[in-house]
């Protein structure tokens, strides 16, 4: 009983040992650059253009010499730097794409912007302002760049960007990092697109994220980190701890009325 119980031990606690353990380098993001410190790397931006989608929402103002005009198509009130300041502010005040593709601007009427690029929708539009105004000037911005993370990190969750770009990088230090269970070796992005969805792979250990087109991301992506394979033997590390010490209160019973008759 004695040799069975240390045998039982020992494998929990050599088990419990090599999966606790994580090695450093599975820890290290790009591993692979240059260790001289005197070198330079440089890898070319490959920063893929953003086609608006449907139900997108967007900020549009236009300016012209013609006040009157200009104000009524302005709907956005020019009073107050706050208006943007939840998500809330964005449905109310900003162009929701319609599921039929379009914006509706007072005055201008309905623009075709689904499949756009954002210079490509301000460009639509200042066509279509031609109609009405001289030389206007169009500004035209997406509010609703959110993104999720989910999988190993500290704090999954959707977030909102209010940059031009991000990067995979980037968007998991928002949310906290991968945590001492994520895989940096299979991260994936998932990547909605107007006619359909691309998925991304990445080795977060290697320099070629850094030449994937999926390393700066886009609205609506979403960035999952896989668990490593250990994971499970982790979260059931104390079920088994609890076991052996069932185990071993059984046997130390079994034990002790053996000797109790043994001695009587």
């Amino acid at each position: 009983m004695k040799k069975i119980l240390i045998k039982l031990t020992l494998l929990v606690v050599l088990g419990t040992v090599f999966t606790s353990c994580t090695r450093y380098k599975h820890l290290v993001y790009l591993q692979d650059t240059e260790e001289n410190e005197s070198d330079t790397n440089f890898y070319p931006y490959q920063i893929p253009d953003y086609h608006i989608q449907y139900r997108d929402i967007l900020y549009i103002k236009i300016i012209s010499m013609n006040q009157e005009v200009t104000e009524v198509i302005n709907t956005t009130p020019t009073y107050g730097t706050n208006i943007y300041n939840n998500e809330a502010s964005f449905y109310i005040y900003g162009y929701n794409v319609s599921d039929s593709g379009y914006v509706e601007i007072p005055v201008i009427g309905k623009v075709k912007v689904v499949g756009k690029t954002l210079d490509e929708a301000k460009n639509a539009i200042i066509a279509q302002t031609h109609k009405f105004l001289k030389d206007p000037t169009v500004i035209v911005k997406l509010l609703s760049f959110k993104y999720s993370v989910l999988g190993e990190v500290v704090r999954p969750g959707i977030y909102t960007n209010f940059n031009n770009q991000l990067t995979v990088l980037e968007a998991l230090s928002q949310a906290g990092d991968i945590t001492s269970f994520g895989n940096r070796r299979m991260v994936m992005v998932v990547r909605p697109e107007v006619n359909g969805t691309h998925t991304y792979r990445f080795d977060l250990t290697s320099t070629e994220i850094l030449k994937s087109e999926g390393f700066f991301l886009l609205p609506n992506d979403i960035v999952y980190v896989e668990p490593v394979k250990s994971r499970n033997f982790r979260n059931n590390v104390p079920t088994l701890s609890l076991l052996l010490g069932v185990v071993t209160t059984t046997i130390l019973v079994l034990n002790f009325f053996n000797n109790t008759k043994s001695s009587g």
